[in-house]
């Protein structure tokens, strides 16, 4: 039988802590412009025909106001496809004038969207993340820990995967002028 003398054994904790996050976050950009003759980016997720179904719809709305879209989907967080999708997603970001960016109704979905988005924020381009509401706190955490504290976050119901496309339409009519609030766009 073996005996250890805990009396003498010491440890030092500095700081058992991360330090916080910085409260006051990056720069968010707005647009402050009317929407037409602009490029618009959307991304979607391979995952999620729900968001896809919603993107296509704001994508029509978008063009008959006069804008473009550049749309690219990614499908990949880990891995050399997960690299690739970064990258295009970098690349994306230097060629549109502002993006929205979804969807987060996952953890994993929502970590990678608020990611892109801030990619958007880091080239100065005004961006919108979408999420469902579920996933709301896991964003506006992320973007937070990742010193975006005021990226725009657009929150939907949820579960939307569920829904018939009836419903996800009307709700891509009703949250449509809440983005582009959100992302300064003037009329």
């Amino acid at each position: 039988m073996t005996s250890t003398d805990t009396s003498q054994s010491t440890i030092a904790i500095r700081l058992p802590t991360t330090r916080p996050p910085d409260t006051e976050g990056a720069p968010a950009f707005t647009l402050d412009a009317p929407i037409a003759g602009k490029v618009v980016g959307l991304r979607t997720d391979l995952a999620w025909r729900s968001w896809k179904l919603i993107a296509s719809k704001w994508a029509e709305k978008i063009h008959a106001a006069g804008a473009t879209t550049l749309e690219i989907e990614t499908g990949a967080q880990v891995g050399k496809e997960g690299h690739d999708d970064r990258v295009t997603v970098n690349e994306w970001s230097e060629q549109v004038d502002f993006g929205i960016v979804g969807l987060g109704t996952c953890g994993s979905c929502t970590s990678f969207s608020v990611y892109d988005a801030v990619t958007l924020e880091d080239h100065e381009k005004p961006s919108l993340v979408v999420v469902c509401s579920e996933f709301e706190t896991h964003a506006r955490n992320m973007a937070r820990f990742i010193g975006h504290s005021n990226l725009k976050v657009l929150v939907l119901p949820y579960p939307l995967e569920a829904l018939p496309e009836d419903e996800l339409l009307q709700i891509a009519e009703e949250y449509y002028p809440q983005a582009l609030d959100l992302l300064g766009v003037q009329a």
